[in-house]
């Protein structure tokens, strides 16, 4: 039998034929094929033949072997304009002509593969039902793929219960601003206005509403379901979804996941057109490149809308009237009037053309992230709205059909990243909302949709302190002459081996390997931010059984053939758990975080039994949390992890975090980074849980005690890093004065805007402290050349601010010069700054340190917590603070802590004792396991 891997699958990809679906589905399409599938796209003949017109899309897919089109008749002739209020009589005519020709097609073997290959996999517009009803019948899975948004979806899963809560139909001479009661989580904001267009009926048998109503309900039927958009934006929503669709792929925005898989591949690849069924005119660029910073606000309404010539008018009477620069991109059709009379008169075109441009249809992707573009004049479309959230640029929207009203209300009202000027619109009213946006409310708009840009577009180097750790632990088990088998993931096996000596430092150990495994990601997915959570998914379809049969199999076992008699797993994952109670072998967990995040993440079911989670809107922040014990007279909601900020106890990140922890009481033991005298109390907590608890960190402090007393060739091996290392800064360092310097670093995960950036530099320069700053190269989440801080900004106060790349960090913090940290408060961090004696100013960003920050400044007093504020004045005042006015005070605490800490690693040191205990037990397991 062929291997599954010799053999791709075979995936049938069938969009709906509007632009907004072919775009969303072409996007999917390449991202599958980039990642080795048999693609084949089907299309119908009408715009199969506009793509091949307008696009170099046939030259695009040639680069994969195994993607081709195929197209179908929809059944109306080329001339139907397939637009406005003949737009329904699409799916008419698909029931008609599409449906049967379909089923023939697949039957018959013409939408097998080039090589003959049959489909495997359909993966079917979501507002198509049939392709389920055949693929039922033929035996392949049927994947829907919902274009349109997460909130939209749910409306129309809800059109029942609207309608038997009497909510539907809308009534003559309704209240169009009373509150909809029937959808799930909108119960406080959505009016019947944002209702989308197809309910906003006084007849119940409208064939729209009953065609919507309809065709969603079947997508419970099918194996799984797509949506384009991401967790960080839709969350509450998808929770509800996920009720009806357990089997939920968030897979958007999909333009800028392809867009970052792209910039990896060759210059051919990166350098395709966009998806069009129209014309692209590029003159536009040209001219937004002559407009200044900010200044053009960018106007189109899709490829559906149309409009009269009076309405056209309105808004460019508004518009003009504004004074500010535009962008307009007019399709041929938009007007419905008689040809010739739909456009703008030459003469008002000819009398403004050095403030307005107007154009048939743009790039809209490239004109949105131009640095001239500030503002978005938008119909609400899905494609567009997740294009301007990806730019960060905030929207008037004005929508016109289907899931356009809904989008709107989302935009204004719960996501706050523009205005929504639905139902009325006039010159008066475009010019008011124009200058609205691009003038009073501009800069409250610009913060919200950037902090929306940077979810959305978060792609950062993975979390290396979980393998940080792993690798100090492995190092002393293996000075303890114990054989080491070391399961690392292919992606960061090869950074480890790019980046350290890790191949030559534990050729040391004869008993010590390497091995690696997938973890069932592309090489160059992201594996971090909003993405982060993936990985999860990933591990757990793919990494899971290969690890079960690498286990089985003897893969594992040690060079001399010894098999495996203890396994020691990151305590994110239960199911090494499975695994070893399955086949005999003991499992100890260890959790890389702090034990008061531990706990906190244990105590999740507790706090939602309380009434403390979720957290409501306009939720005080600073009340306490009473359902953590040990921590009820100081945890603040604001203090707890990042995790648990969800509005959804269903939320997916939230439910895993909680659900992992409480697997850690089934393993045999527990090992946690920490040291009884830095956290007894949490600890007394965690071992009525976990009463074989082991405390054996600083890790990296008790390594480096055990590593003193060994050859020079260990002691001189580089540290752990997926990073390049920048030994730069040494020289600089070495000439500044004692505890002068404050070191700032944000980890390996932490992105942010370029402005907060900027605001972080203005108060560190402002301070008129030194500094060392590590910036990584993908530290700011804008684009290429406009991350950084300007040049001229950087040689003005070179003399005083050095910034490099990445930094040997436990080096940096032991020199002289170092007196305070500026940092994100991840636990490996924390615990460098502490054995180093460095008082810490804290900006936490994600997991635990939230609530790492709030033990450093209020229960240790090792230094300050300036979580959710930062700016210039801050900054600045918080760095003056730590290295001037509270210095005494901080050194001091500080200091203590350092011994404290230098204690418990040393000989007799608790610390120190435990890894001589857990040495023991692991070492006892191996004459269990072997008998």
């Amino acid at each position: 039998m062929e291997s599954l891997e010799s053999k791709a699958p075979h995936v049938l990809i069938f969009p709906f034929p509007a632009q907004g679906h072919v775009n969303s589905m072409l996007n999917l399409a390449q991202l599958l094929s980039l990642a080795g599938l048999n693609i084949t796209f089907l299309n119908t003949d009408h715009n199969h033949n506009r793509l091949v017109l307008h696009s170099n899309i046939l030259h695009r897919f040639a680069c994969f072997p195994g993607f081709q089109f195929k197209s179908i008749p929809d059944g109306l002739p080329d001339d139907h304009p397939r637009t406005g209020v003949r737009f329904m009589e699409m799916f008419d005519s698909f029931e008609l002509v599409s449906i049967p020709l379909f089923r023939e097609m697949l039957c018959s073997g013409q939408l097998n593969s080039a090589t003959g290959q049959s489909v495997t996999c359909i993966i079917a517009d979501g507002v198509l039902s049939f392709p389920i009803d055949v693929g039922n019948e033929l035996g392949i899975p049927v994947i829907h793929f919902r274009t349109a948004s997460a909130c939209y979806f749910l409306a129309c899963f809800c059109i029942q219960d609207m309608i038997e809560a009497g909510e539907l139909p809308i009534r003559e001479n309704e209240d169009m601003d009373r509150l909809i009661r029937s959808i799930p989580g909108m119960e406080t904001f959505l009016r019947i206005r944002d209702l989308p267009s197809f309910f906003q009926t006084s007849n119940l048998a409208d064939p729209g509403l009953q065609l919507v109503a309809n065709k969603t309900r079947q997508s419970p039927r099918a194996h799984a379901l797509i949506l384009n958009t991401f967790e960080d934006l839709e969350g509450p929503v998808l929770s509800h979804i996920r009720t009806k669709c357990p089997k939920i792929y968030t897979i958007g925005p999909l333009h800028a996941i392809l867009k970052s898989k792209l910039e990896s591949k060759t210059t051919l690849l990166q350098s395709w057109s966009p998806n069009s069924l129209f014309e692209v005119d590029r003159s536009c660029m040209v001219w937004l490149d002559a407009q200044p910073l900010k200044s053009v606000i960018y106007v189109s309404f899709g490829s559906i809308t149309i409009m009269t010539k009076d309405k056209l008018m309105e808004f460019w009477y508004g518009l003009v009237n504004s004074k500010k620069r535009f962008l307009w991109a007019i399709r041929p059709d938009l007007v419905i009037q008689k040809d010739g009379e739909g456009q703008v008169p030459v003469e008002l075109v000819e009398g403004t053309k050095d403030r307005g441009y107007m154009v048939d249809w743009v790039p809209q992707e490239e004109v949105l992230v131009h640095q001239a573009v500030g503002g978005f004049l938008t119909h609400s479309g899905w494609n567009s709205t997740l294009e301007s959230i990806v730019a960060g640029v905030p929207m008037i929207c004005w929508p016109y059909f289907a899931d356009q009203q809904i989008n709107s209300r989302f935009v204004s009202e719960v996501w706050k990243l523009g205005m929504d000027m639905k139902d009325v619109c006039d010159r008066v009213m475009v010019e008011k909302m124009v200058n609205y946006l691009m003038e009073e409310t501009r800069e409250i708009f610009m913060k919200s949709i950037a902090e929306k840009a940077r979810l959305a577009k978060e792609s950062v180097s993975e979390a290396q302190g979980h393998v940080n750790s792993m690798l100090n632990l492995a190092q002393l088990l293996s000075l303890s002459g114990l054989n080491i088998t070391f399961l690392n993931t292919d992606h960061n096996h090869n950074r480890l081996v790019l980046h350290t000596d890790s191949l030559d430092r534990f050729a040391c150990f004869p008993g010590f390997q390497f091995k690696s495994i997938p973890d069932g990601l592309p090489a160059d997915h992201p594996r971090a931010g909003n993405r982060f959570m993936e990985v999860f998914d990933s591990i757990k379809l793919v990494t899971e059984p290969l690890f079960k049969e690498m286990m089985s199999s003897g893969q594992l076992n040690s060079a001399t053939g010894q098999s495996v008699t203890c396994i020691i797993a990151d305590g994110s994952l239960s199911f090494p758990i499975d695994v070893g109670n399955e086949l005999g072998i003991p499992v100890i967990h260890f959790r890389t975080i702090s034990a008061c995040s531990f706990w906190a993440y244990f105590c999740i079911q507790d706090m939602i039994e309380a009434g403390e989670l979720p957290i409501r809107e306009n939720e005080d922040m600073d009340c306490f949390i009473r359902s953590v014990p040990g921590m009820e007279t100081f945890l603040r909601i604001r203090d707890l992890p990042s995790f648990c900020r969800a509005r959804n106890t269903a939320d997916p990140n939230l439910q895993q975090v909680k659900n992992m922890t409480r697997q850690s009481p089934r393993a045999h033991a527990l090992i946690l980074n920490t040291f009884e005298d830095l956290e007894g109390p949490v600890l007394s907590h965690i071992r009525i849980k976990c009463p074989k608890t082991y405390t054996i960190g600083p890790l990296h402090a008790i390594l480096k005690s055990k590593l003193e007393s060994k050859t020079t060739l260990l002691q001189s091996l580089s540290p752990n890093s997926l990073f390049e290392v920048d030994k730069s800064y040494m020289v600089w360092l070495d000439a500044q004065p004692l505890k002068s310097v404050i070191y700032v670093s944000f980890g390996s995960i932490t992105v942010m805007t370029k402005d907060k950036l900027m605001e972080l530099w203005y108060g560190l320069v402002n301070s008129k402290k030194r500094f060392l700053w590590a910036i990584r190269p993908d530290l700011v989440t804008q684009k290429d050349g406009e991350g950084q801080i300007p040049l001229e900004l950087i040689e003005g106060t070179k003399d005083r601010g050095n910034m490099v790349g990445w930094v040997p960090q436990e080096e940096v913090l032991a020199h002289q010069a170092i007196g305070g940290f500026l940092t994100h408060s991840g636990w490996n961090s924390t615990l460098e700054s502490i054995v180093a004696g460095v008082p810490m100013i804290c900006w936490p960003y994600f997991a635990d340190q939230q609530t790492n920050s709030r033990f450093v400044s209020e229960v240790w007093k090792l230094g300050m917590d300036m979580k959710d504020v930062c700016d210039r004045v801050m900054v600045e005042k918080m760095v003056n603070h730590l290295m001037e006015e509270r210095r005494e005070i901080f050194m001091k605490s500080a200091t203590e802590m350092a011994r404290l800490a230098k204690e418990s690693v040393s000989e007799g040191g608790s610390s120190y004792c435990n890894l001589d205990h857990l040495i023991k037990d692991i070492r006892l397991m191996s004459m269990i396991t072997t008998k």
